[in-house]
């Protein structure tokens, strides 16, 4: 699966030119480093994909799973970019993306949260900062209705 959706991926960047392209490859690797910080609780695994103000997000967060003794588990099945612009040292990404996660406990034996699977419109803002593009905050436009779930 995993190999699927790098293939799309790789796929899709080869038809954006340039700069354009770069911001997608910023958001990807973002995103495959947030996997990463929330699974290890590891912060840090964002430093180089993220400006300070988004990390330091992402550190209270994840030390908001930590207080509750859990970490996210989650897997980005499909992203999309359906938009990406650049001007000067500033960028946005708009994309479709299709999420899974669960909290697993810290302690051996503990019950694992519920499993969710989630389909979002999201916006990155990314700054250049040292010759690299870093994602600088993240917003939620929608969330789409899984297929077979009611409203509530």
């Amino acid at each position: 699966m995993t190999r699927r959706i790098a293939l799309a991926a790789l796929l899709s960047l080869a038809a954006c030119p340039g700069p354009d392209r770069d911001l997608a490859q910023a958001v990807r690797a973002y995103d495959a480093a947030l996997v990463s910080a929330y699974a290890s609780s590891d912060p840090s695994r964002v430093e180089g994909f993220a400006a300070r103000k988004e990390a330091d997000r992402i550190r209270v967060l994840i030390d908001l799973k930590t207080g509750a003794r859990v970490a996210l588990v989650s897997t980005l099945e499909s992203l999309e970019v359906t938009s990406a612009t650049a001007s000067g040292d500033a960028g946005t990404v708009e994309t479709r993306e299709r999420w899974r996660y669960h909290d697993r406990p810290l302690q051996p034996g503990g019950p694992a949260g519920p499993e969710i699977s989630s389909v979002m419109r999201m916006r990155y803002s990314l700054v250049r900062d040292g010759g690299r593009w870093k994602v600088a905050s993240v917003a939620t436009l929608s969330v789409e209705q899984p297929p077979g779930r009611r409203p509530e």
